[in-house]
């Protein structure tokens, strides 16, 4: 039966209900009819559900939809959830949020881009580069003698990847003229054609001083470079302007005391407000302020300077030496000593002087009775030690001549804890019968000071 359209069909099947005829609606006429609506509604445009379908009608689907098994959902409020997207062209985001973190892999080069939609030769090693438009009013920023790297990771298929070298000498807004690098002139030693698919960026410029500059993030030597002066794909110390992370291989820090698996920065110049230098277990470095001559009213300091907002050590200069604060704050007043903790002697440490020097003059006669007050002196730079200071038991003194039984029993008289830094001496009582006739005479002083250190001085009789 030939197809119907709705209103034959709607007035066959109005006189099929209507009749009123005894027998008149047959099982012939009535089937009839049934075809004829079968017939029409082959020819409607709905979606079927046993066959391929498609419509040239706007579908509408108020609920959403799922798609395949359930990886795709179409939502009503316009969002879209499914396992991963593959764009072909480009893909527009009026606004792209992340969910806590993204990861990139590779490298990223911070300069002006493009991708290639078809390569095209021209020459030997020369191509015509014609660019992707991943927007409307998207042309090529590319310029003559930029050096170009481009490249090209296959990850549909097997993930390969390879790296293209090029100097461009004409430039349109749809395409690009290049010249292919030699093989000894790129990194690695070998240089790839380029691909349709290819990511290129400007590297420098072999004669634009304002191109040949770039930021460069590489993730897989894991740091971020600035570069400079580029003008051909392999580069030098000179090119490298500043880095962030792993040092790279150049010759001006291969002679530095650096660990080339940890991170520095390095550029021409610093401009910072705080600087807070720590070891490697993270303790604070403290830097030494030489705060001149040792005033009575200052407070000295081994800790965080809030005004410097750096961690300091403060060192003055006090009776010849140089001392460093080694506490968080040493007593005002107090000067620096070597037995003063809140100081550290670190200039003229080893400068101490012990000498002997005589009350009555270095003559003394023969066959006359005189007496003579032999001083001792500890010096610690321009400082002098005190008696008090050193302690009667850490002072000993010795007579040595030739009478060395009387050396013995005056030893005995003299021993540590009787006589102070000064000792009197008698010639009818210290002195041996045979002085001037001879005989050697000499009194020597022992300091012992409490962090071991010993000093002496030996007074010969005359």
């Amino acid at each position: 039966m030939p197809a119907l359209n709705y209103q034959q069909v709607y007035d066959l099947l109005t006189t099929v209900r209507d009749e009123r005829r005894t027998h008149a609606n047959t099982a012939t006429r009535v089937g009839e009819a049934m075809l004829a609506l079968l017939a029409y509604m082959e020819g409607l445009p709905y979606l079927r559900k046993d066959k391929e379908d498609s419509t040239a009608f706007l579908l509408k689907l108020l609920a959403g939809a799922v798609i395949g098994e359930g990886k795709i959902h179409l939502n009503p409020d316009g969002s879209i959830t499914c396992g991963r997207i593959h764009v072909e062209g480009s893909a527009i985001f009026d606004e792209l949020v992340f969910n806590k973190q993204t990861v990139t892999a590779g490298d990223q080069i911070f300069t002006d881009r493009g991708i290639i939609e078809e390569v095209e030769p021209i020459d030997v090693n020369a191509y015509r580069l014609w660019m992707r438009k991943e927007y409307d009013n998207d042309i090529v920023t590319f310029h003559e003698h930029d050096v170009l790297r481009a490249v090209y990771n296959n990850l549909l298929k097997d993930g390969s990847y390879s790296t293209s070298w090029f100097r461009a000498y004409h430039v349109t807004e749809d395409y690009v003229d290049v010249i292919l690098y030699d093989n000894e002139d790129v990194p690695g030693g070998v240089n790839y054609p380029p691909l349709a698919g290819g990511h290129t960026a400007r590297w420098g410029n072999a004669i634009d001083e304002d191109r040949q500059q770039c930021f460069f993030l590489s993730s897989l030597d894991g740091r971020f470079m600035f570069l400079q002066g580029v003008t051909k794909p392999i580069l030098d110390d000179n090119n490298v302007a500043a880095f962030i992370g792993v040092p790279p291989d150049m010759d001006c820090l291969k002679d530095l005391p650096i660990n080339k698996r940890q991170p520095y920065i390095y550029a021409r110049g610093l401009i910072v407000q705080d600087i807070i230098r720590v070891d490697y277990q993270g303790n604070p470095i403290y830097e030494v302020r030489d705060m001149g001559v040792w005033d009575k009213d200052t407070q000295y300091i081994h800790g965080y300077d809030a005004t410097l907002q750096m961690h300091v050590t403060h060192m003055v200069w006090y009776g010849g030496c140089g001392w460093q604060c080694a506490v968080d704050k040493a007593t005002v007043g107090t000067p620096p000593r070597w037995n003063n903790p809140d100081w550290i002697c670190v200039v003229g440490v080893g400068d101490y002087t012990c000498y002997l020097e005589s009350s009555e003059g270095d003559f003394f006669p023969a066959g006359a009775r005189w007496t003579t007050t032999l001083q001792g002196h500890l010096l610690h730079g321009e400082m002098e030690i005190s008696e008090a200071e050193i302690g009667l038991m850490n002072i000993t003194w010795t007579r040595i001549s030739d009478d060395s039984a009387g050396d013995v029993v005056w030893n005995l008289a003299h021993k540590p804890g009787t006589c102070g830094l000064n000792i009197n001496i008698d010639s009818m009582v210290d002195v041996p019968a045979g002085f001037r006739s001879g005989f050697k005479l000499a009194y020597k002083i022992e300091i012992f000071l409490p962090d071991g250190k010993t000093f002496g001085a030996t007074y010969e009789m005359t």
